[in-house]
């Protein structure tokens, strides 16, 4: 239908001050435009578990599992893991200690979207259950069960972590340089000796792999968070030493020996490797344990910059400032990452490098 409209004060185009209009076409064409208001995928759900099933206090984490596993201790989460023989990849699957088999976890925003016959028949033969962001009172769907998330909790988590995760986005998704020029510092306090397990695992593992070097941490309730923190283009340094005791002391006067360092730049901060050949490198291989009962089940992967493995001591003496990040790299699961300033981290690159030449002048 063509409408024909007066139009006052024409110019041209518009011939004899009259406009003609296709009202059937005009009405084809969807002049209300909105914006999208959802800010945020379900990945972002995913990593929200993922968090508060690692490092929520005890009332949050059991709010996010059903009765019959709320007493069960969290060995290892693992996201999206491999697909089932049913064309499925679970969202979560939760390796609870002392089980064998993981427990998958499916996040959807409402019930309504768990509809998906595979979906559905993995997550029951699996003793699977659902996750959804939406309101219900309903403790089961379809014969499985259901969580709900707290909107509160789900808030306050999106405010106290923005920061960070911006920060990983702008680095991985964006590939930010200005970012990885502004990363952080860490320290790997590992005890035993020259000829300890850790050095032998250490020149295994250097063996195993030419280029980018990986290393495993352990299970530590008080490390984990350290271990998940740390991000593409950081800088760490590893320290094989030895000192008084088997616990490192956190007394600033406590005499410290090096027998090897590392100063490397991370590469890949943190990943699971659920294989027999990585997964189990740093492991008991008679024993082949499960994947919920590995006690190194936290991978990362770094380049190497500068090293000393010679045979000779570094009598590195008082550690003094360094105190605290030693012992608790140590104490918090037998050599984990802890933080460092980046003040720190430049007085223990500059009194390892002068150690090294005090050595050559000694020599």
């Amino acid at each position: 239908m063509i409408q024909k409209l007066k139009i006052k004060n024409y110019a041209p185009p518009y011939s004899g001050g009259f406009l003609f209009i296709d009202k059937d076409y005009m009405r084809k064409i969807n002049i209300f435009k909105k914006i999208n208001r959802n800010a945020f995928n379900e990945k972002l759900i995913h990593r929200y578990l993922f968090e508060r099933y690692y490092f929520g206090i005890s009332s949050q984490r059991k709010k996010l599992l059903p009765e019959r596993l709320k007493k069960n201790p969290i060995n290892l989460i693992v996201p999206e893991d491999s697909k089932s023989g049913f064309g499925y990849r679970a969202d979560l699957t939760i390796y609870f200690k002392n089980q064998l088999y993981g427990t998958p976890v499916e996040v959807k925003w409402l019930l309504s979207g768990l509809s998906k016959s595979n979906q559905i028949n993995y997550l029951k033969q699996n003793n699977g259950f659902l996750v959804i962001l939406g309101d219900t009172n309903k403790k089961t769907f379809q014969g499985i069960d259901v969580v709900s998330i707290d909107h509160n909790d789900f808030s306050d988590w999106i405010a106290e972590n923005i920061s960070r995760l911006s920060r990983e986005s702008l680095l991985y998704q964006a590939e930010s340089k200005k970012l990885s020029n502004k990363g952080q510092y860490w320290a790997v306090f590992l005890k035993g000796g020259d000829d300890g397990k850790a050095v032998q695992n250490f020149d295994r593992m250097l063996e195993s792999r030419s280029r980018n070097s990986f290393w495993a941490f352990r299970q530590h309730s008080k490390s984990l968070p350290y271990i998940l923190d740390m991000q593409k283009g950081d800088k760490i340094i590893f320290l094989f030493a030895s000192s008084r005791g088997m616990a490192q002391p956190k007394d600033p006067g406590t005499i410290v020996k090096v027998y090897r360092y590392y100063i490397c730049n991370i590469i890949e901060p943190y990943y699971m490797a659920l294989d027999d050949q990585r997964g189990l490198f740093f492991e008991n291989k008679e024993k082949k344990l499960l994947i919920g009962d590995r006690k190194w089940p936290h991978f990362m992967d770094f380049e190497i910059k500068k090293k000393y493995s010679k045979e000779t001591e570094l009598l590195f003496g008082r550690q003094g400032e360094f105190s605290e990040v030693f012992s608790n790299s140590f104490n918090h699961g037998g050599g984990t990452p802890y933080p460092l300033s980046r003040a720190q981290f430049e007085k223990l690159k500059d009194r390892l490098f002068k150690l090294v030449e005090e050595n050559k002048n000694y020599g």
